[in-house]
C-alpha cells in the first residue's frame, strides 16, 4: 500500500497530494511518467535520506499522476505541470529550493532552471528528458511499450510487469511490492496525460543554465537516450555527469545508496 500524504488545493481547482518531511533547505523531487508513476513509487528510497540528511524534501505527485488530480480537458505541456508546480509552492511559501527530476521529471526540472532562475538553487537530472527531439524518444523500446501498451487500452498486471522489467538493467530487482503499488495507482489514471504530452527540445537552451547541475544516467538506459548526458556535460556551464555501467532507467534504485550520498553531498557543497 502507498501511504497517503497530504493534499492542498491550488487555482482552477486543482488538487495535490504530496509529501512534505523534513527541515531544512528545500529540495523538490519531480518524478517520472509511466503506467501508475508516482512520487513515491519513483522515489520512495531516496526522499527518507534527503530528510535523514537534513533537508526539507517535498514531493508531489505530478498532475495527471499518483492521487493528484488528472484533468481531462488540459494539455499537459511543460508550461502546465510547472504553472502548476509552481502553484503548489507559492500556497507552501517556498521561494528558494533544489529540484530532483528524473525522466519527465527532469524535463519539468530543465524547464523550472530556466524559467524560475532567481528560485531554483541546484538541479539534479537522472536521465532527464527534453534534449532530444521527440521522435528520437519515441523510437525507445521503452517509450514504445509504454504508449502501445497504455494508449491501447486494456492495461493489465502482464502488461505493468513487463514495462516495469524494461526499467532497470536487472529485471530481477522488479519487486512484487513495485508491481502491486503501480497497480493501486493504474485506475486512477487516464489516457488525457500521455496522449497530450508536450515537452519541448531544451538543448539549445542548456547553456543557460547557470544553476550547479548533477546528471545521472544508466548506460542501458531503454527509455531516454543516453546520448543526452553528453548534451549536458557539453552545454551546461556547471555540471557533473555520472554515467553507470549495466544500470538502466532507474538510477535512484538500481544504485540507490550511490545516488542518495551523491545527492547528498552536491545539495551540501
Amino acid at each position: 500500500m502507498i501511504p497517503e500524504g497530504q493534499y492542498i488545493d491550488v487555482q482552477d481547482g486543482f488538487r495535490f497530494h504530496y509529501y512534505d518531511e523534513g527541515e531544512g533547505e528545500v529540495v523538490v523531487l519531480l518524478h517520472g511518467s509511466g503506467t501508475g508513476a508516482s512520487g513515491y513509487t519513483n522515489f520512495k528510497k531516496n526522499f527518507i535520506a534527503l530528510k535523514n540528511a537534513g533537508f526539507r524534501v517535498i514531493l508531489p505527485d505530478l498532475p495527471g499522476y499518483g492521487f493528484s488530480s488528472k484533468p481531462d480537458n488540459v494539455v499537459y505541456s511543460m508550461d502546465y505541470f510547472n504553472q502548476k508546480i509552481i502553484e503548489l509552492l507559492d500556497i507552501l511559501d517556498v521561494h528558494k529550493f533544489s529540484l530532483i527530476g528524473n525522466s519527465l521529471g527532469g524535463a519539468l526540472s530543465i524547464g523550472l532552471g530556466l524559467n524560475h532562475v532567481e528560485r531554483v538553487q541546484k538541479l539534479i537530472l537522472m536521465a532527464p528528458g527534453g534534449v532530444e527531439d521527440r521522435e528520437m524518444y519515441n523510437e525507445m523500446p521503452g517509450i514504445k511499450k509504454l504508449m502501445s501498451d497504455f494508449l491501447g487500452g486494456d492495461m493489465n498486471q502482464e502488461k505493468i510487469e513487463g514495462l516495469l522489467a524494461l526499467f532497470p538493467y536487472d529485471a530481477s530487482i522488479v519487486t512484487d511490492e513495485m508491481v502491486q503499488e503501480r497497480m493501486e495507482i493504474l485506475p486512477l489514471m487516464n489516457s488525457q496525460v500521455l496522449a497530450t504530452m508536450a515537452i519541448p527540445n531544451m538543448e539549445e537552451q542548456l547553456h543557460l543554465l547557470h544553476q550547479p547541475v548533477l546528471a545521472f544516467w544508466g548506460m542501458n538506459d531503454q527509455f531516454i537516450p543516453v546520448s543526452g548526458a553528453m548534451k549536458i556535460g557539453e552545454h551546461c556551464p556547471n555540471a557533473q555527469v555520472m554515467l553507470f555501467s549495466q544500470c538502466g532507467h532507474w538510477v535512484m534504485i538500481e544504485q540507490e545508496e550511490v545516488f542518495n550520498s551523491a545527492c547528498i553531498n552536491f545539495l551540501k557543497n
